[in-house]
């Protein structure tokens, strides 16, 4: 099989399961929770819009700034405006192909900057290994903020796998049954597993993501560093707490909700290109878990995941159209 047709492949599938994630997680919507949905946006505060989008470009802004301070230890000073808009291009080509932005973002910013593009791969790799490491903190955090939810909804779970039906019980088994079987023969064939391509490949990722927060002790602004880590990841927080506040039906939803979104959310985000159909879905089902209604709960799941596409889509756009006017008088290659 050839490598274009593999890729063709690939596209196909990731967008034939955005799409099914999207039928999914609208399916089975009544005539009266799209009333409620329709009720809730057209009341929706729409003056939250401002400082929301703010906080969206605030965040794409400094995680420029960050990717600049990686690449001065390599004696790699691009400009603030070329890395920006390197960076909002990127995020542009994501929402078609994930992990596609990063090879898009460090080729602009080459032809630009006159930067060799196979240099900048090394500080993405180190971007997103911090980038890995504050998600893993932010689960933490979530976890502790809210420990007790975490109690019953594993002691409800466990509830219901107990006063199940026989043949549920049956079931039950069998898939333990499985599982258990399927850890032996790893441990088994670990050596055989070792050798495999799609193993190394996850070895190799977790080499990169250890080299990628090593590396740091070798960054000249560590503060600085550290600070855009937290004002990007503090950005998206309070993006989704304000998205909370615009439709009255969430309002009492607070900060801590707004972890558990952004945590979960995030792997939602890595699934699907942009997020699409599999952040909204992990959103609707967390929100749930607070008491809030299933149309009210897909109505907010996808006020979070669009406004900040659409600055994507609106500020990549913009980027991909003014970069080269910014650059009308340098010599790109």
């Amino acid at each position: 099989m050839s490598k274009r047709t593999l890729n063709i492949i690939t596209y196909l599938v990731t967008f034939g399961l955005c799409a099914f994630l999207v039928w999914y997680s609208v399916h089975d919507l009544q005539q009266a929770d799209i009333d409620k949905i329709k009720y809730a946006v057209s009341k929706a505060n729409y003056l939250l819009l401002i400082p929301i989008v703010f906080m969206g470009l605030l965040s794409h802004w400094s995680r420029a700034v960050r990717w600049r301070m990686l690449m001065q230890p390599l004696d790699m000073h691009p400009s603030i405006a070329n890395t920006f808009f390197s960076v909002m291009i990127g995020y542009l080509a994501n929402l078609f192909l994930p992990r596609l932005g990063e090879f898009i973002k460090c080729t602009m910013l080459s032809r630009y900057e006159k930067i060799p593009a196979d240099k900048l791969i090394g500080t993405i790799i180190t971007e997103r290994a911090f980038d890995m490491l504050c998600l893993v903190i932010i689960f933490f955090i979530t976890f502790l903020l809210q420990i007790d939810l975490a109690n019953d909804y594993v002691h409800s779970l466990l509830t219901r796998m107990q006063s199940g039906s026989e043949e549920g019980s049956i079931t039950k088994y069998i898939v333990l049954g499985i599982l258990a079987l399927m850890v032996l023969l790893m441990f088994i064939f670990r050596k055989a597993l070792g050798k495999m391509t799609f193993v190394q490949k996850i070895k190799s990722v977790f080499s990169n993501i250890i080299s990628g927060i090593m590396s740091f002790r070798f960054m000249k602004n560590k503060a600085g560093f550290v600070f855009h880590t937290f004002l990007i990841w503090g950005c998206y927080l309070t993006m989704i707490y304000l998205g909370f506040k615009s439709i009255q039906e969430t309002n009492m939803l607070g900060w801590n909700t707004s972890f558990s979104v952004l945590s979960f959310g995030s792997l939602g985000m890595i699934a699907t290109p942009g997020g699409i159909g599999a952040y909204t879905l992990l959103v609707d089902e967390i929100v749930r878990l607070y008491g809030v209604e299933k149309a009210i709960s897909v109505a907010i799941s996808w006020i979070i995941w669009l406004v900040p596409t659409i600055i994507i889509l609106m500020g990549g756009i913009a980027s991909l159209l003014y970069i080269p006017f910014h650059n009308r008088h340098r010599h790109v290659k």
